[in-house]
């Protein structure tokens, strides 16, 4: 590798951490889910937060959303598209109920969110 014209010996496992790295955010209600990991804490009862708007994403970008301990049908987390034109597996939103679900939903096509 080059560092400002100094050639460095590098090993491959050093790389791992500079080339995949995502975002981690807590989130709360109401707020855009972002690419990357998105995680909550306690529910304070039923929550809903959009996916990212499709203006910006990139094929095979991943958002991650990791539900609270708490999650239960009472306190679910719903996952909404941002616009109707946007959808997860064909619908417009997916729901949470579980403590400490888990959802990973990669961009694959215009507007096109699948879940893995």
């Amino acid at each position: 590798i080059s560092d400002g014209g100094t050639l460095k010996k590098v090993g491959v496992d050093s790389l791992k951490g500079y080339m995949y790295h995502e975002e981690v955010a807590l989130k709360d209600d109401g707020e855009t889910l972002a690419v990357g990991v998105n995680y909550f804490g306690d529910h304070g009862g039923a929550e809903s937060c959009p996916l990212p708007a499709s203006a910006g994403m990139v094929i095979g970008q991943s958002v991650l959303v990791k539900a609270g301990s708490n999650c239960s049908p009472t306190n679910r987390l719903e996952i909404s598209t941002a616009a109707s034109a946007q959808k997860i597996d064909g619908v417009d939103s997916i729901i949470m109920e579980s403590p400490y679900a888990a959802v990973r939903l990669v961009y694959v096509a215009a507007d096109q969110f699948r879940v893995f």
